[in-house]
């Protein structure tokens, strides 16, 4: 891999506590799990190094800032479990000074910058999952999917620019991104967390059938 997957490229203002009071964590986490039976998100000595891939997220009302979220922290993947410790709270995020502010007994996820720009970006959005998929990477083009320049690196401005771009012009099918220079990276979105959940099944499904 040209770069380290799971290092943090943001400057992350962050403020360790307690564990997270959200009761969301709960339905979260159950599609975590599924993600993880699939080997979407998780951990494998096989690939990436060895290290953590995949972070998923939900958006939640915190003193009135609309854009706050929930997202699992950075380099869980290997844990078969999680709770409310294993979550951070991202309360504010500037992309243009590549800044990002945080609260938990754990820092968020490395994308936290990805999720950030497109909770801004689309106030409909309840949940965005970032997903390792080899499949779905490879094979973006032939399912019409938008696809960012393979020279941007995920967890920066310039990767957020690029998000903003894409969903700027219109993506030509559902709200999924490949991620071109992210090797096996692959963004999605939905009004609902089973939305967005569903939306990578359904893509993983049709892949499948084409196959036979």
């Amino acid at each position: 891999m040209s770069e380290t997957e799971g290092v943090i490229k943001f400057q992350l203002d962050f403020k360790r506590g307690g564990a997270l009071d959200y009761a969301q964590i709960e339905r979260i986490e159950l599609w975590r799990q599924r993600l993880m039976r699939l080997g979407l998100i998780g951990q494998d000595d096989k690939r990436y190094e060895g290290l953590g891939f995949g972070n998923i997220s939900h958006r939640v009302n915190y003193s009135g800032v609309s854009h706050a979220f929930v997202i699992t922290g950075t380099q869980t993947g290997q844990l078969q479990q999680m709770d409310a410790e294993h979550y951070a709270l991202v309360t504010d995020c500037d992309p243009q000074r590549n800044r990002l502010q945080a609260q938990g007994a754990v820092k968020p996820s490395s994308e936290a910058m990805t999720h950030a720009v497109i909770y801004r970006k689309l106030p409909q959005v309840e949940a965005v999952i970032h997903i390792h998929s080899p499949e779905l990477w490879r094979h973006a083009q032939q399912l019409g999917l938008a696809v960012t320049n393979p020279a941007v690196e995920y967890g920066t401005p310039q990767m957020a620019t690029e998000i903003e771009r894409l969903i700027d012009a219109g993506l030509p099918r559902g709200h999924t991104i490949s991620m071109g220079g992210h090797e096996d990276g692959v963004i999605t979105w939905g009004e609902s967390l089973h939305a967005a959940g569903n939306e990578i099944l359904m893509l993983l499904g049709e892949l499948q059938s084409r196959a036979q």
